[in-house]
């Protein structure tokens, strides 16, 4: 006969089940995500921030190992399988193949002209792009520094007032440029310059974006109740209008870059990169964080809002994250793409 397993007190099933709530609960916020995304209110704040709800999973790790906390183990596989799925980081180990022709572009946020034009230039020189995607630039600054205009004589620049400015800067001849001019606010603009550059005799359409970030206050009232994404969801919308009549009109490779001011895990993001690729996600590793609170100057970054993404016409090749401080609360990308 087989010896009985003499069943486990009732107070170690009530731990079991009680801290299987949490993990459970994890997968319930995911179901509910992907049933019926947020945009507005707590479960969108969830959403940007859902990496370290996941993360605080992991102290209860140690706990699942004690005897009879099978329910905690069930809920934690469950939570990591879910995670592992919807929230995963890129793994891109292998070398993509080479391509003839290639662009390298930087983008790069440098919170309020605040990055010294000595590092710009430093990191320009060290990464040597094609074309810089700048945001949060002073035209008249940029306007002024003679080094920069010698590496990069054709600029498209949006100026803006408090250094708020958007540029794209290129060693390639530029064809065509403009701005966005559709309907907004000034003091919740949107800011996008565009290019058609000459790479070599091909023509390449580049669009440098930013959006405003989620308002956190309305009336007063507090932030997770009040975290509403309506203006930049709109402004989003219009920087896809806007990319998709581009494309349209001339059929040129695109290549898309900019600080987005929204995480991976909102219906904005897939608003955005339909029928795109990101390039962090086809070529980088990692999950590819590209902001941090400036007043701890952290040297990594904790949630992923600046972007590249391309058409079908542009292959990534490569795509790196620098989260060296150097002034700016946003991390620098560089994608190296083949035409």
């Amino acid at each position: 006969m087989r010896a009985s397993h003499p069943r486990p007190p009732l107070w170690q099933l009530i731990r079991d089940v009680t801290l299987a709530l949490y993990p459970l609960a994890l997968v319930l916020f995911v179901l509910v995500t992907l049933i019926a995304p947020q945009r507005t209110g707590i479960i969108a704040l969830a959403q940007v921030f859902a990496h370290y709800l996941f993360a605080a999973a992991l102290f209860l790790v140690p706990l699942a190992l004690l005897r009879n906390m099978v329910t905690l183990r069930v809920a934690l596989a469950a939570a990591s399988v879910a995670f592992l799925l919807i929230y995963p980081p890129a793994l891109n180990l292998a070398p993509h193949p080479p391509s003839d022709q290639q662009v390298t572009v930087l983008a790069w946020n440098l919170y309020f002209n605040r990055v010294p034009a000595e590092e710009v230039l430093a990191v320009l020189d060290a990464r040597r792009p094609d074309v810089a995607a700048f945001q949060e630039v002073n035209a008249q600054a940029l306007g002024a520094n003679v080094e920069l205009a010698a590496r990069y004589p054709h600029q498209v620049v949006r100026p803006e007032r408090d250094s708020l400015g958007t540029a794209i800067l290129s060693r390639f001849p530029v064809l065509e440029s403009g701005v966005y001019e559709g309907p907004q606010a000034p003091e919740l603009a949107l800011r996008l310059v565009w290019a058609r550059l000459d790479v070599d005799g091909r023509p390449v359409t580049i669009v440098n974006a930013h959006p405003v970030p989620p308002l956190i206050q309305v009336d007063g009232c507090r932030l997770v109740l009040c975290y509403n994404t309506g203006i930049r969801d709109r402004q989003i919308s219009a920087i896809r209008g806007f990319i998709d009549d581009l494309r349209a009109r001339t059929g040129d490779p695109l290549i898309v870059a900019g600080d987005m001011n929204v995480t991976e895990r909102e219906q904005a993001y897939f608003d955005l990169s339909a029928d795109l690729r990101d390039a962090h996600r086809a070529a980088g590793t990692g999950f590819g964080f590209t902001w941090r609170p400036r007043a701890i100057t952290l040297p990594f970054a904790l949630i992923r809002i600046d972007y590249m993404f391309t058409n079908d016409q542009v292959r990534p090749l490569a795509f790196d994250t620098d989260c060296a401080f150097r002034g700016s609360d946003h991390c620098l990308n560089v994608g190296r793409f083949g035409l």
